[in-house]
């Protein structure tokens, strides 16, 4: 869901307060394009700009919603690809907005604040989850679809994510995701303890990627 029109007025935004020049990615969705097909995407796109003329420690990496989980994903593909090919491909830093922290979400907060949120926790348990839709659709849901989903390229708390450039997370309390963004955030500090510049800003009473309704009445 969403794509380059649908965050256009946010990304104008971003654009306008921070005097940076702006690239959006059309990249490929699912079901029709199950993961990783996101993830190849935003590598090729990043790859174009380096290509382009821009360093990688120039950039900066924005997303909202899945594609902060597809930010925080690039991410640990440039390091993987860094310490294999001895280049440095570290981003200047990454915003995430309400990032969908992984695939393996079990805070209270996803029934708590299901009565103030717009999005809705469907179980996972159906084939018309989210996560279900995301990664490898129709597929079962057994023990060995559980053990994939625990990867770290899908839920990135579980994995190492030492190294990480600095990076702001914004979310809202009333949001279903927020004990689980909030977990990202505290797996982030740990393995990064050197550094101040893991940032996580909590709006109270605000929603899912509340940042698309600034200008709303």
């Amino acid at each position: 869901m969403g794509g380059p029109s649908s965050h256009r007025e946010v990304l104008g935004k971003m654009t306008e307060c921070s005097k940076l020049r702006s690239f959006i990615i059309d990249y490929r969705l699912a079901p029709k394009h199950p993961f990783p097909a996101q993830l190849h995407d935003a590598f090729i796109a990043f790859q174009y700009l380096v290509k382009q003329g821009f360093k990688s420690h120039n950039i900066v990496l924005a997303g909202d919603s899945a594609g902060g989980h597809l930010c925080v994903d690039l991410v640990l593909l440039l390091r993987h690809i860094a310490k294999t090919t001895l280049r440095q491909m570290t981003p200047a830093g990454v915003i995430l907005l309400s990032p969908l922290p992984g695939m393996h979400m079990h805070g209270a907060s996803l029934h708590k604040n299901a009565v103030y949120d717009y999005l809705w926790p469907t179980p996972i348990e159906w084939p018309t989850s989210p996560i279900r839709l995301f990664y490898k659709p129709g597929q079962k849901y057994d023990d060995e679809y559980r053990k994939e989903i625990c990867d770290p390229l899908l839920t990135p708390v579980l994995g190492d994510l030492s190294e990480f450039p600095p990076t702001i997370i914004q979310s809202g309390s009333s949001e279903i995701l927020i004990d689980d963004i909030r977990e990202l955030y505290v797996k982030l500090k740990l393995d990064n303890p050197e550094h101040g510049w893991i940032q996580w800003e909590e709006y109270p009473e605000m929603v899912h990627v509340f940042h698309r309704f600034l200008n709303r009445p």
